[in-house]
């Protein structure tokens, strides 16, 4: 089935995580059996006398007394017990080195991650038509063919090319004991599978990189995918202008509530407009409560006026506060001389009203 043409975009993080949470990940299952099969021959190579010596002593054991034994249902269950109890202890490292091997063959791939929506039932797997759609309209099989195809032919060659090798090899085990013909086809054995199982493990490398190129191309987004998925994260652009609309109007009549509270009101005359309080008990140096430009700063004088708060025209005291000062803090030291100036021309001004 053809890829979606529209799905240019590299898949997010969120995409991913999500297609991890459902058990889609990249992972190739040629290394685990490449790395089976490589300590599975490992084990047998430094430890396969015992699966020679073990059941090699049980035989001699149950011949060597089979004149001795009374044959009886206790003595059947006795001898049961002992060849699973000796088989046990023989094949349980294999077992568990083998389980061992393959989950670390999943764990370098895939890492640690418990998925339980992978293990729920999908009732959309049982429909015949994406099934259909899935095995024979999809890239998938053909190369899974050719790559099973290739895997055999390369197998079948490395075990003909080690049979010819030893092939004369054989002619001379006619006249060899039992015990040097299962010790040459052993070894001959080992041979084609040591050759097979490194062989294995290379194209599991291939492999690996393939399906993790298919599973990146097929978690491809489109764009509008890509800005619903923004969307949902940073929330939608319009409702956050309008939050951001509403938090300014709210801050602006917070200000404008201080106005009335101000000592004077520094204006530029026209475009600026800086609104001082100072508590002589309460802070070292007079507070910025309201500023603006524009229309704020005409609100800012018309709401002194109102309420009979000073109006002072300077231009240069102005535009330093209104770049320099934040909103709510305290002049700095540099502005001191001149806001005095201010306000002790406010309060003459004020006491000449008061005495006429």
């Amino acid at each position: 089935m053809a890829k979606d043409p529209s799905k240019t975009e590299k898949p997010t993080g969120k995409k991913l995580g999500k297609s991890r949470e459902e058990g889609q990940v990249a992972k190739s299952q040629e290394i685990g059996s490449a790395f089976i099969l490589i300590g599975g021959l490992a084990y047998l190579f430094f430890a396969g006398g015992r699966f020679l010596a073990v059941p090699n002593e049980l035989m001699r054991y149950v011949f060597q007394d089979a004149m001795q034994l009374e044959v009886n249902p206790a003595t059947v269950y006795n001898l049961l017990l002992l060849t699973i109890r000796e088989m046990f202890f023989l094949l349980i490292p294999f077992m568990l080195l083998l389980v061992f091997v393959g989950l670390v063959a999943n764990l370098m791939q895939v890492g640690i991650k418990v998925t339980p929506k992978a293990i729920k039932p999908k009732f959309s797997k049982l429909n015949p038509v994406s099934g259909f759609k899935s095995k024979f309209l999809s890239l998938r099989p053909l190369v899974e063919l050719v790559k099973s195809c290739l895997k055999i032919g390369l197998l079948g060659y490395i075990a003909y090319s080690v049979y010819r090798q030893n092939f004369a090899g054989f002619f001379s085990l006619t006249n060899q004991p039992v015990g040097m013909i299962l010790t040459f086809i052993a070894r001959v054995a080992f041979q084609i599978l040591w050759r097979c199982g490194l062989l294995m493990l290379l194209l599991a490398f291939f492999d690996y990189i393939y399906q993790r190129w298919d599973f990146m191309e097929n978690q491809k987004m489109t764009k509008q995918e890509v800005k619903d998925e923004m969307k949902q994260a940073e929330g939608d652009p319009q409702v956050k202008s309008r939050i951001r609309s509403m938090q300014m109007s709210a801050a602006r009549q917070r200000m404008m509530q201080d106005v009335p509270r101000a000592d004077v009101v520094i204006t530029n005359p026209t475009h600026i407009a800086v609104a001082l309080l100072y508590d002589q008990d309460g802070s070292e140096a007079p507070l910025v409560v309201a500023k603006g430009a524009g229309l704020i700063a005409e609100k800012i004088k018309k709401v002194a006026r109102e309420h009979g708060v000073p109006v002072v025209e300077n231009k240069a005291l102005a535009r330093l506060l209104f770049k320099t000062v934040a909103l709510n803090q305290m002049i700095p030291e540099t502005l001191y001389q001149a806001v005095a100036e201010v306000l002790a021309y406010i309060y003459r001004r004020d006491e000449a009203q008061a005495s006429a």
